[in-house]
């Protein structure tokens, strides 16, 4: 058997952003490696293992907001839950980098309600109650703990399908390499 060591020090001369980058890429590319393994065979398919994909997806993709986002503003720190709310990342994201060359489609975001045509106390119910939900099952944490933090089974009902989660993984590893030139090699760069 040959060994081959890697070692942490390939990446040490690269600045920051390009290290969270360079990690991202790399759970982004774990994760399209497990999908297709998971969508090739799926008699051995099931939620932990869907639910450790999408664990891995969704660190790469905070990963990239967090690259871009220290490549504009090097003094930034993501502290609290905030470093991983990818909402507040995107948003984030969006505000240093305005321009529809730097649209990213990132999955894991919030969607809206329309709640349009509702009377307000009843808009105001429904928004406290998704507030509550999001708050009590944060998505870093979804995908990488089969229960939360009291021991209690997470609100709601999570599955996986490998062959559309592996077109989603496919997008945004296309979108990531695409703005890898014009935000770390371009004139941000």
């Amino acid at each position: 058997m040959s060994w081959h060591m890697v070692h942490c020090s390939e990446i040490e001369s690269l600045r920051t952003p390009l290290q969270f980058l360079t990690f991202s890429e790399a759970y982004l590319d774990s994760a399209a490696r497990l999908c297709a393994i998971r969508a090739a065979s799926p008699n051995e398919s099931s939620y932990p293992r869907g639910a450790v994909i999408l664990s891995l997806a969704f660190h790469g993709i905070e990963l990239f907001l967090k690259a871009a986002i220290l490549e504009k503003a090097p003094e930034e720190r993501f502290g609290g839950r905030a470093g991983h709310d990818i909402e507040y990342l995107y948003k984030r994201y969006k505000n240093l980098f305005p321009g529809a060359e730097y649209v990213i489609e990132v999955p894991f975001r919030k969607r809206g309600i329309d709640s349009s045509g509702l009377n307000l106390p009843i808009t105001e119910e429904l928004r406290d109650s998704v507030n509550a939900h999001e708050r009590a099952t944060p998505t870093d944490q979804l995908h990488r703990y089969p229960r939360n933090m009291e021991g209690q089974p997470w609100q709601g009902i999570y599955a996986f399908e490998p062959n559309s989660f592996s077109l989603t993984i496919s997008q945004v590893q296309e979108d990531i390499s695409r703005l890898r030139e014009s935000i770390f090699l371009g004139p941000h760069g």
